[in-house]
């Protein structure tokens, strides 16, 4: 599968864009993006989410949803080196 390359900054603005636009997500926020060898799939990045809030309502369906938006985002986009 062909990704489409951007800029690590411009990949975080579109991760944290999908994590903020789904209502699924709650109050889960991108917390990092790093940058790596291509893995066995070919993404060269991987990524971290935390928490806005000190409330833990639904934590494990929002972190499920979270991941979701990132494996999908991992299979369309690799970062520009």
């Amino acid at each position: 599968m062909r990704r489409y390359a951007k800029t690590r900054s411009e990949l975080m603005a579109i991760l944290s864009q999908c994590l903020d636009n789904n209502p699924e997500c709650g109050e889960v926020e991108l917390h990092a993006m790093r940058v790596h060898r291509p893995d066995h799939t070919g993404c060269n990045w991987s990524a971290e989410v935390d928490f806005r809030e000190d409330t833990f309502d639904d934590v494990t369906q929002q972190l499920a949803a979270a991941r979701s938006i990132i494996v999908v985002m991992r299979e369309q986009y690799n970062v520009l080196q």
